[in-house]
């Protein structure tokens, strides 16, 4: 009898410690949760801000006649490093610009945000992309004491003639997308990611676009995507995406791009932002 006494004690004493330990863990819980909530708040309005500084489609410069263009970033978190940006310098040229910082999250996304103003903000006609990311890249090595980089392709484009003069700091290489002939990679003549070390001499190259040529910028978030065997989505399938949409038109090649790459990465986890941005150049209508 005693023995059952001491059970029943000892059972007793068990629920009013499990009790206990309930109470504080629901308590904890609910904080927890509370905070959690709010930090997903918080990454909520961090999301939509770093959206709104990206330009806006529909379509832009509806005025201009030489070009058409389109682009799309779907972060992997609520916050990532990835961005486009496009802008006129003057009447006749135009300032493409997309970039990958390294990194996740919210340091990413305040680099990415540095990056992109200061690029706006230098770009002018009478510097060449070696000049702007140069001077860019100075300003972000300088107090870089977080060691962070960013990738970074940067071209201006002559919407009389064609040409396209850009520098690639250590971004993957576009794909030419023309009218005639197959679709191709850039040569890949990388250079010095932004951020890593100042007074690095960069230099600027040139190609020419007909009329008809597009152009697809993207980020690794594309090529790196992973399906869950770890396999690469990887430059091959690009390209084949490129010849297959060769004839679509612009917003459909972005869009298939970007739907090629979720059919590849199956149940896998997004784990890099996808950003693509794609021009189409049309000269001008009496030049054509």
């Amino acid at each position: 009898a005693q023995t059952a006494h001491d059970e029943v004690g000892d059972l007793s004493r068990a629920f009013a410690t499990m009790n206990r330990d309930l109470r504080i863990h629901i308590r904890d819980l609910v904080a927890t949760t509370s905070a959690k909530e709010r930090i997903e708040g918080e990454l909520s309005i961090a999301h939509d801000i770093q959206m709104s500084i990206l330009p806006k489609m529909l379509p832009p410069f509806p005025h201009r006649e030489e070009f058409n263009l389109y682009a799309v970033i779907e972060p992997a978190k609520e916050v990532g490093g990835d961005f486009y940006d496009f802008f006129q310098l003057d009447e006749n040229h135009l300032c493409l610009v997309i970039a990958d910082v390294s990194g996740k999250g919210v340091p990413a996304s305040l680099f990415m945000a540095v990056t992109k103003t200061l690029i706006k903000a230098t770009a002018r006609m009478d510097l060449s992309p070696a000049e702007i990311l140069s001077r860019v890249n100075d300003q972000m090595a300088r107090d870089n004491d977080q060691s962070m980089f960013v990738t970074v392709f940067c071209a201006v484009l002559d919407l009389r003639s064609g040409e396209l003069i850009y520098t690639n700091a250590g971004h993957n290489p576009p794909v030419l997308i023309p009218r005639q002939g197959d679709p191709r990679y850039f040569p890949k003549t990388r250079q010095l990611v932004i951020g890593a070390m100042e007074d690095f001499p960069y230099h600027a190259e040139s190609m020419h676009m007909t009329p008809g040529d597009r152009l697809l910028l993207y980020t690794d978030g594309v090529t790196e995507a992973m399906n869950l065997e770890d396999e690469l989505y990887a430059e091959e399938r690009l390209l084949a995406v490129c010849c297959e949409l060769q004839r679509e038109p612009i917003v459909a090649i972005v869009k298939g791009t970007v739907a090629s790459v979720k059919t590849f990465a199956g149940t896998a986890p997004q784990s890099d932002d996808i950003t693509i941005m794609t021009i189409e150049y049309l000269g001008r209508a009496s030049a054509t």
